[in-house]
């Protein structure tokens, strides 16, 4: 994993994502964690949840693994206005995220980290998620085209 990050297991995992009296109490203290998740970036390899804590916020993030995913999918935000302006909404649409330095995150307190950790993991695999509606969508588009233009193979283009 990263350096730097103190790697969570399975069971603290587990107690963060309920917001167990035990994992609040370890955010209430300058802190950098990691844990991998059972989602994952197709083909890829899992989503990894990074958090870092100063007492008083804490921020869930990606690490910029979602959005190098992206980009490995044909999908750069930086050259696809279409896929930019919806990762974007999508993260406008949960407050408290956003994205920076190549990275989506979340930012939240100590006492929020049981619901705001669920929030996070939703966004990440909601843009994932979108792969899906690029590729459906173009094939609507070529359905359309074929739809409006039929093709006869034997025939040049007009």
């Amino acid at each position: 994993m990263t350096d730097g990050f103190e790697t969570l297991s399975a069971d603290q995992f587990a107690a963060l994502s309920v917001g167990h009296a035990s994992a609040v109490e370890r955010l209430r203290s300058p802190g950098r964690f990691e844990v991998e998740t059972a989602f994952v970036y197709p083909g890829k390899g899992s989503v990894v949840v990074q958090i870092t804590s100063d007492g008083q916020a804490v921020r869930f993030s990606d690490g910029g693994g979602l959005l190098l995913y992206l980009e490995s999918q044909g999908m750069d935000l930086s050259m696809d206005p279409v896929i930019s302006k919806t990762v974007f909404h999508a993260l406008k649409e949960t407050p408290g995220s956003s994205a920076a330095s190549g990275q989506i995150y979340l930012d939240s307190t100590p006492d929020q980290v049981g619901v705001d950790l669920w929030r996070f993991l939703q966004i990440v695999v909601e843009i994932i998620g979108m792969r899906h509606s690029k590729y459906k969508d173009a094939l609507v588009q070529l359905a359309r085209a074929g739809d409006a233009h039929p093709m006869d193979w034997d025939r040049p283009p007009e």
